[in-house]
């Protein structure tokens, strides 16, 4: 988005929520985050609100589910911003071809970072406890079998596709070189990955966040204050969001003690939400691993992407390749120390 689009969205944005909340509006400016959504901060003469703007091609329906299951969660006790309803009383607002919704703004909160091992376990206990408030949800759409299945030469062919995109271009430059290598490695690792997918017991399918990764968790001065951006409501395997929050790739990759801090988290998550069996906390490695070998997420956006996107996820895809190497290297311990954590769930 141009400095002179971005202007012109944050004037319209300024009369759409004057004209739908009734709060006289002193500024709107961009927030640089956000990768499905763009990110706003809306300043009145006496309070701020963020506001996320959803794209033209989004579902609302589904997305206002997911505002409803957001605030589900905030009575549960899960710290997640207020969404403040519209003088209509709606969550989601609709004006012209602007859709967006308004939440309580969290101050002076960071995000998108390696997180240290008190974090780690407030993450942990946090999502434990949203897993348990959402448990009984159920006649939703069930995405986890076509996860469960995978085609190794479909995925193959895709891999190879960004190798001879790669390989035809005039110039290649460093992260067009730690890309080949990248994919060579996956491609040598999805027999493996195919493998530990026939491998997995039964896990169970639950409302999870969909998204609890570490741009979505706010701290500020060391404690969790927020929990934001939940995706629409699908029933999908709390061993997927455990292995991706406790094993996520900005703290595994940030230096020494990760493994220890992985622990940590699957502990507190554990005396959290205690009716967690123990195949979902003891196979949740796996189930990441074999995420993290199988997705383009990142490299992806390199190729097809924005600038703003190649800006935020560069960084990640390396991050994601350094990950799954470690989760290998050590599948095993992972595995027995999740499910020792499991054990401990009440004591």
């Amino acid at each position: 988005m141009s400095p002179s689009e971005e202007h012109a969205v944050a004037r319209r944005l300024a009369v759409a929520v004057e004209a739908n909340y009734g709060h006289e509006v002193v500024s709107v400016s961009r927030i640089a985050k956000g990768m499905e959504t763009t990110n706003w901060l809306v300043r009145a003469p006496e309070e701020r609100f963020f506001l996320k703007l959803y794209r033209s091609s989004a579902n609302l329906a589904t997305e206002a589910a997911a505002l409803d299951l957001s605030q589900s969660a905030r009575a549960a006790g899960v710290p997640t911003p207020a969404v403040i309803p519209s003088l209509a009383g709606k969550s989601l607002c609709s004006q012209g071809s602007l859709s967006f919704a308004i939440f309580e703004y969290v101050h002076g909160a960071t995000s998108g970072v390696a997180l240290s091992r008190p974090e780690m376990a407030q993450s942990g206990q946090v999502l434990g406890r949203l897993h348990a408030s959402v448990r009984e949800r159920t006649g939703l759409r069930d995405i986890a079998t076509q996860w469960l299945s995978l085609d190794v030469g479909r995925k193959r062919a895709e891999f190879g596709r960004y190798l001879r995109a790669i390989e035809r271009r005039a110039t290649q430059d460093d992260f067009d070189l730690q890309a080949v290598a990248s994919l060579r490695h996956r491609l040598a690792l999805l027999p493996r990955a195919a493998d530990l997918l026939e491998l997995l017991p039964p896990l169970a399918r639950q409302v999870l966040h969909g998204d609890y990764s570490s741009p979505n968790i706010l701290f500020r001065d060391g404690r969790l204050v927020a929990v934001v951006d939940f995706r629409p409501p699908d029933l999908f395997l709390p061993a997927f969001e455990i292995g991706r929050a406790a094993l996520n790739p900005e703290t595994m990759t940030a230096g020494h003690g990760w493994l220890d801090k992985s622990l940590a988290f699957v502990e507190e998550y554990c005396r959290a939400n205690p009716e967690i069996g123990q195949s979902d906390v003891r196979f949740a490695p796996h189930v990441w691993l074999i995420q993290l070998v199988r997705s383009d997420y990142g490299l992806r956006q390199h190729y097809s992407g924005t600038p703003e996107q190649r800006t935020v996820l560069d960084p990640y895809w390396l991050q994601r390749c350094d990950a799954a190497e470690a989760i290998l290297e050590n599948l095993a311990e992972l595995s027995e120390g999740f499910a020792a954590a499991w054990e401990l769930r009440e004591q």
